[in-house]
């Protein structure tokens, strides 16, 4: 909740990880009021109109002096605002050699969570602006690695902390800073489902990824479920990790019985909405509880499978792919399946930090190895499965450090 005299602050940008990313931390600090969002500078000038923040921040990919000229504009209606410029190293570069007559304060893109906190305080702080350019600030905040910082470049017996330790404290802050997004995003709660067991867990790695799962509730009694995993690590990760997790829920109950159009539509929104190489590899099913059908669509994840245990032979049915990842490639296609889960069947979706953990001999858990744990443990519960094969990738791994997260969802019905 923000504090009684929190600074009224709406948001700016051009790419919906780095809007919904920048919101989700101001949201978190409490001397701060998010009062709105726009997606591109047409939107924030009747955004500012409408909400008279105090202070705005502005992050576009267009160049600095078009930045700049929306910061003009908007300046022009409301002189006493405060804009933050949230700038890449190059504009940085620009921004010193050229100088802002606009006025606006500058933060570097590459400033941690813990900086960027700091220096917005010295922005709340510093007197309201006057209708008078000699009056407009020049400040700028950049990320510090080897600049004294405060006492933060000293340990506690007031011995000089190296340049590449302090670094590394950096880089542990944007991961925690990431895992609090990617914590934000998991459901609280597995749904509770008349004769079904569910269960799922997430466990990050020490470099935060971007893996996540969700449970959608969709019309007529059905169920999405959503196992996924980003390309990438660290704060990039987890920011499209949100951008996807969103995308995938929205456009789920825009097409409830429709998995492929969902995974079509949420691809093209990913490849519209960011300019990056990242993309995300997801499966998508939507379960009907008293049927036991299940439609799915496979985006490029590994395959889920059904363990029947009433069936002597060939007990495994393997989901595979039915299309590329999302976020690859514009015109893609996905296909969907369906299948039919009977009573006593178990139903597996995990990431490949399961299958591609490995051990201190650098031997890969794989397969194989999670295949046999499974049909160990065929006729326990949902949540008896999911403990054994996390208990049996933990023992593998040993003392080795994981460098990937591990996302598992154990399904079962229970009874016809």
């Amino acid at each position: 909740m923000p504090e009684k005299n929190a600074s009224r602050l709406a948001v700016a940008s051009d790419q919906a990880i780095y809007l919904r990313g920048l919101a989700t931390l101001l949201m978190s600090i409490p001397s701060v009021q998010l009062v709105g969002e726009a997606r591109n500078g047409q939107e924030a000038m009747p955004l500012c109109q409408l909400t008279r923040p105090e202070i705005l921040l502005l992050e576009f990919e267009c160049s600095l002096k078009d930045t700049r000229a929306i910061a003009a504009s908007i300046r022009q209606q409301q002189p006493d605002i405060k804009i933050i410029l949230l700038l890449d190293p190059q504009a940085e570069i620009q921004n010193q050699e050229y100088p802002d007559h606009v006025g606006c304060y500058t933060f570097s893109r590459n400033v941690s969570e813990e900086e960027f906190k700091a220096a917005l305080t010295q922005v709340q702080r510093d007197p309201a602006l006057q209708n008078d350019a000699s009056n407009y600030p020049q400040a700028a905040f950049h990320h510090r690695e080897d600049e004294e910082v405060g006492d933060r470049n000293f340990d506690s017996t007031g011995l000089r902390i190296p340049a590449d330790q302090r670094k590394g404290e950096g880089v542990n802050r944007e991961l925690v800073m990431a895992g609090h997004i990617q914590t934000d995003i998991l459901p609280e709660d597995v749904p509770v489902i008349s004769g079904w067991e569910l269960a799922a867990r997430l466990e990050p790695a020490r470099e935060t990824s971007g893996d996540f799962y969700d449970f959608i509730p969709l019309t007529n009694n059905k169920g999405g479920v959503v196992i996924a995993d980003v390309s990438d690590k660290g704060i990039g990760a987890a920011l499209f990790m949100a951008l996807s997790s969103t995308l995938i829920r929205t456009y789920s109950m825009r097409f409830p019985t429709l998995p492929a159009v969902a995974m079509s539509s949420v691809s093209e929104r990913i490849l519209g909405d960011t300019r990056g190489s990242m993309f995300v590899t997801a499966f998508y099913g939507v379960l009907e509880p008293l049927t036991g059908r299940l439609i799915y669509a496979n985006g490029g994840h590994p395959p889920g499978y059904i363990i029947s245990p009433g069936k002597s032979k060939d007990p495994i049915q393997r989901l595979r792919p039915t299309g590329m990842a999302l976020g690859v490639s514009e015109g893609a296609q996905w296909k969907q399946k369906i299948e039919k889960l009977m009573p006593w069947d178990g139903f597996i979706l995990y990431t490949d930090g399961i299958t591609e953990a490995q051990n201190p001999r650098g031997q890969f858990f794989g397969e194989v190895h999670l295949l046999d744990v499974v049909l160990e443990y065929k006729d326990a519960t949902a949540g008896q499965i999911l403990e054994a094969v996390l208990a049996e990738v933990h023992s593998f791994v040993g003392n080795e450090p994981r460098q990937d997260d591990i996302a598992l969802i154990v399904i079962r019905r229970a009874q016809g």
